[in-house]
């Protein structure tokens, strides 16, 4: 019954078009008058692992359910919807056993079909691994059909654990959130918080940090857009420091893996795998990826009973009045724009960009992985003077001038990446750049290099890979300055990784490491502008009644 097309499959599910789990809720929803009894929630399609006081505790923020109220009163009507999850390798399913099975986007999708079953829902995973907001904040619009009702977006974990909200990671985040909301259709967006017990670290602990800081950052944006954001720390933490099964931290599922310390893992033996949270150090098990499916489903449930107990769903099917969309308010972060996209090239869309190339080669970084997406396919070069040309059009129009932003994806990782000078090699103009594919985080992320150009139809990005010699250390470290004269981003800006300062040297790798990968391409223009606050604050009382 269940079949799930991994990554950007569309998978269509067969159903009467009625919520077998929801016909005794309905018949309760007609008393509910003269009953203090809440309508049933929607069952799930496996035995529980969470306890309802656990999804309680783990639901960090619900807010008004205006938005994920509405997607319940039409699946309670027997409508289809689509449903996307943004992510990247937990949401691919990194970690699981199964992963078009036991990982947390085929669970949740399970459940929704179990609970609302229709023949035209489409349930689609757009997880990328090794990525942040930043691709996401550019090319969510391009990369989600328009119809989408529901959005799952799970980056905690990759998103840098603190950096001010004024920072590109932040601003992207929160373009992100923005620009998901303003889908057509005005989904309903969940913040999904992944907790990576062994990578929360800090202030001399070495593991189990309850408040490593992009958690709380990503809640406070989730909460400013009143998105619910149930979270995996929130529910487990009491019993993950206590070490108590099913919930336990002490081992992990694979083998050889190690801590931040570098001291060896415990792994777990397979009497006793069924316990353990987590794959490796970062990744969740089956265990652990069935909590976060729940932790969604126990949204859903959420909004079904609210919908029922209030009576906000009209006789045909459609929401009442009151859970039709709202307008969004201002960006919370001072400075964040809306900003347009005319360009998103990435996976297969990436590579006919390429129109000259020395050194470099289309290859994957991964090619035993089973998917595309999750082989990571690029352009990559591994000696110091190898060179790729990228030809593209950065007009928002045709002969429209002015200036656009050019987005450029590469891999940043902590060993073997050397650094790589991007320059505009004809057409459109820019200030060369020298962009730094290394720092000391002991992950491996995409990240992307922001660079200012002119509009040009034809416009040839180069990218050049460094000596390491040659390669200066200072310079200006941001890739937003305006002018001539070559300058140095070692911050990799609009996308970080997690727990980086983005500070890494050649040293971490060794002597002589050259490598550099190119993975995407995207163009945006001039922010959009924006409403004033005073007149959208207006616009939200009024919808407000």
């Amino acid at each position: 019954m269940f079949l799930l097309g991994l990554l950007t499959a569309t998978v269509l599910f067969h159903g009467s078009g009625v919520c077998s789990g929801c016909r005794s809720a309905s018949r309760k929803h007609q008393v509910i008058g003269a009953s203090a009894t809440l309508p049933d929630a929607p069952p799930l399609p496996w035995k529980p692992l969470l306890s309802p006081g656990q999804l309680r505790r783990g639901l960090a923020f619900y807010g008004s359910g205006r938005r994920i109220e509405r997607v319940a009163a039409r699946l309670l009507a027997g409508q289809a919807i689509t449903a996307v999850t943004l992510g990247g390798s937990v949401t691919i399913g990194a970690g699981s056993t199964r992963t078009n099975v036991t990982s947390y986007a085929p669970m949740f999708f399970q459940f929704l079909n179990f609970s609302f079953p229709h023949r035209d829902h489409q349930f689609l995973n757009k997880g990328i691994g090794a990525t942040t907001s930043g691709i996401f904040a550019v090319c969510a619009d391009k990369m989600l059909p328009p119809d989408s009702d529901l959005v799952v977006v799970e980056l905690t974990y990759n998103e840098p654990a603190d950096v001010p909200f004024t920072y590109p990671h932040r601003r992207g985040f929160e373009k992100m959130l923005r620009k998901l909301a303003r889908l057509p259709r005005s989904p309903a967006v969940i913040v999904l918080h992944h907790y990576a017990w062994y990578h929360s670290h800090g202030d001399g602990k070495p593991a189990g940090l309850f408040y490593r800081a992009a958690e709380p950052q990503l809640s406070t944006l989730a909460q400013y857009y009143d998105m619910p954001s149930p979270s995996l720390r929130n529910a487990l933490y009491p019993l993950m420091q206590a070490d108590v099964p099913p919930y336990r931290v002490g081992r992990v599922h694979k083998r050889g893996e190690a801590s931040l310390s570098g001291a060896r893992l415990k792994v777990a033996g397979p009497r006793i795998s069924k316990g353990y949270v987590y794959y490796d150090a970062i990744h969740p098990s089956d265990v652990g990826h069935q909590a976060l499916a729940e932790l969604l489903a126990g949204v859903v449930q959420t909004a079904v009973q609210n919908v029922l107990a209030e009576g906000k769903l009209t006789e045909g099917g459609e929401a009442a009045p009151s859970l039709k969309p709202v307008k969004l308010p201002p960006p919370m972060i001072p400075g964040t724009a809306d900003v347009p996209t005319s360009l998103c090239a990435m996976q297969e869309d990436f590579k006919p960009l390429a129109r000259a190339m020395r050194g470099f080669q289309y290859r994957a970084e991964r090619p035993e992985k089973p998917t595309f997406v999750e082989q990571k396919w690029g352009y990559r070069g591994d000696a110091p003077g190898a060179w790729l040309e990228l030809a593209f059009s950065t007009e928002e129009a045709p002969g429209r001038r002015g200036q656009a932003t050019v987005f450029l994806g590469h891999l940043r990782s902590y060993r073997g990446m050397g650094k790589a000078r991007v320059t505009c090699q004809s057409g459109c103009t820019c200030a060369p750049t020298v962009v730094n594919g290394l720092w000391k985080e002991r992950v491996s992320l995409m990240q992307m290099l922001e660079v200012t150009v002119s509009q040009h139809p034809k416009c040839v990005l180069r990218i050049t890979i460094l000596d390491q010699s040659s390669s200066s250390s200072g310079g200006d470290s941001s890739s937003r300055r305006r002018g001539g004269g070559e300058h140095e981003d070692d911050v990799s800006s609009s996308s970080g990784s997690s727990g980086s300062d983005g500070s890494g040297s050649s040293a971490s790798s060794g002597e002589g490491a050259s490598k550099f990968q190119v993975v995407s391409l995207m163009v945006a223009h001039e922010p959009v502008v924006l409403t004033s606050y005073a007149t959208q604050a207006a616009d939200l009382a009024q919808a407000a009644g």
